[in-house]
């Protein structure tokens, strides 16, 4: 089932034109992300406490699709699932919905690969996998 966070669109999300800039999409996903995890971390930043203890999440592979603009000031909520976890990887989907009229303004998915300050893929902790398991997701 997805995870639900609420989201309000900043003047500083929008370009030139007034509409949100099409790569703020992505930093509302890791909105989503963290709020998703802190499940794991008992209401810690997750992103934060992994990188204290040497590790990060990076992005690897990318895609989205685009319905309809948001702007400065509009409401959304981002639906958050992760559709597949591996050994150190997971991919969610995301779904972004105005919360003006309901309307899907963009979905997409997300690949993540957790990593060593080295850089090299470490197994994902064992909280993350519980977490999954807990939201119902792959």
């Amino acid at each position: 089932m997805a995870h639900t966070t609420e989201i309000t669109v900043d003047w500083g999300d929008t370009d030139a034109g007034g509409l949100i800039y099409y790569p703020r999409f992505f930093h509302f996903v890791i909105v989503g992300l963290n709020n998703y995890f802190r499940l794991a971390t008992d209401g810690e930043h997750p992103m934060e406490r992994y990188r204290r203890a040497g590790y990060v999440l990076p992005a690897v592979e990318a895609s989205a699709s685009f319905h309809s603009p948001l702007r400065a000031g509009d409401e959304a909520v981002i639906e958050t699932t992760v559709v597949d976890s591996g050994t150190s990887s997971l991919t969610l989907a995301f779904t972004i919905i105005s919360a003006a009229d309901d309307e899907r303004v963009a979905e997409g998915e997300v690949s993540f690969v957790f990593v060593d300050d080295a850089f090299e893929a470490t197994p994902l902790p064992d909280e993350i996998h519980e977490c999954i398991r807990a939201r119902g997701d792959a």
